[in-house]
């Protein structure tokens, strides 16, 4: 099919079929500019010409953009390039800036093969590109190739060493290999290079647990403490290290601390507060600051499981059956995951009561 537009000037300009693909071309690998794209397609003289009659176009009638050609199919485009002979190689004037986020496209709809083959062909294309190898690097370990996936994203921060979020996955990569020395590696230039990526304080100080370096640990989450206000999370870690060391002392002055906390100004870490206060004995109190959330939250609902401990402890074994259903109807697999929680502050007969086996 060919389209014919004729200009005020009686020029008649011929637009191909294929001109969507050569527009897609455009904006994924020239930024839009038409000018840089001719110089890759030289040897393609109808391609060439049908580029020039679309410069022309969008000048004289109307601006060529994705509305012409959304949504992007992968494939089209690398059969277009395939029957012109065109390969990344020898697109030499391309970046590879908007195949990257074609393919965070692709791995947002969960079509993570099309993505990994979008990352290899924007590495073909430029080999130096150290955002597709810490892409694909990541999309190999949340597919469980734990090798691949390092030898992909120490080659991003061998090309570009600023690249912190290549750093948290090696860190754990090697986390999840058990090579906690290699984790604490790259985790402690994560921070240096990254100071406020807060889950990394805490993946830090767990590694430095696992190898027996207690004092390490503490001093991460010191560190990390200090200048933050009010992580319940934190201080919960500070306390339970301390006492790891037998220093009951500071085990307690930061428990304290924690207590005193309004878990309102830290939502992440209300449950572990309340378990704090559970453990007191300070259930009403829970009762009271765990509802209040709830009522003006209903993001909360996960915290229902407090409730329920702190209802049957006060004797309100309705209420306690209540909230359970109302979570095994909600998120049963959540509240299967918190039997440690029930254990560790109900009596068999207690969870008995409220419709926990």
């Amino acid at each position: 099919m060919i389209l014919r537009f004729i200009l005020s000037t009686g020029e008649t300009l011929e637009v191909l079929e294929e001109a969507p693909l050569l527009v897609i071309v455009r904006d994924l690998f020239y930024s839009g500019d038409w000018h840089n794209m001719s110089k890759d397609f030289e040897s393609e003289v109808t391609l060439v010409k049908q580029i020039d009659t679309l410069e022309l176009l969008e000048e004289k009638v109307t601006a060529l953009n994705d509305i012409i050609y959304e949504p992007i199919v992968w494939t089209e485009v690398v059969e277009f390039l395939e029957k012109h002979g065109v390969t990344p190689e020898s697109m030499l004037h391309a970046t590879a800036d908007g195949l990257y986020e074609l393919a965070l496209d692709y791995a947002d709809k969960n079509q993570i093969e099309t993505a990994k083959d979008i990352l290899k062909y924007a590495m073909r294309l430029d080999k130096n590109y150290a955002p597709a190898y810490e892409f694909y690097g990541t999309l190999l370990l949340e597919e469980g190739d734990v090798e691949g996936a390092i030898k992909y994203l120490n080659r991003s921060i061998e090309l570009d060493p600023w690249l912190i979020q290549s750093y948290s996955m090696l860190g754990e990569a090697y986390y999840n290999l058990g090579k906690y020395d290699k984790a604490i590696e790259y985790w402690e230039k994560e921070v240096k290079l990254a100071p406020t990526n807060t889950f990394t304080y805490f993946m830090l100080a767990d590694a430095y647990t696992k190898v027996g370096n207690i004092e390490k640990a503490i001093e991460i989450l010191e560190k990390f403490s200090a200048e933050t206000e009010n992580s319940i999370i934190a201080l919960y870690e500070l306390s339970e290290l301390y006492k790891k060391l037998g220093n009951d002392g500071k085990a307690k002055e930061y428990e304290s601390l924690l207590m005193e906390i309004d878990p309102e100004k830290d939502p992440n870490g209300i449950e572990i507060w309340a378990k704090v206060h559970l453990r007191k004995g300070n259930y009403e109190k829970v009762v009271s600051v765990v509802e209040n959330v709830m009522k003006n939250n209903p993001e909360a609902r996960h915290l229902g499981l407090v409730l329920a401990v702190a209802y049957v402890k006060l004797n309100q074994i309705e209420k306690a059956r209540r909230m359970i259903e109302e979570l095994k109807d909600d998120n049963f697999w959540y509240l299967y995951g918190k039997k440690e929680f029930f254990d560790d502050l109900l009596t068999d007969a207690e969870k008995e009561l409220c419709g926990i086996s």
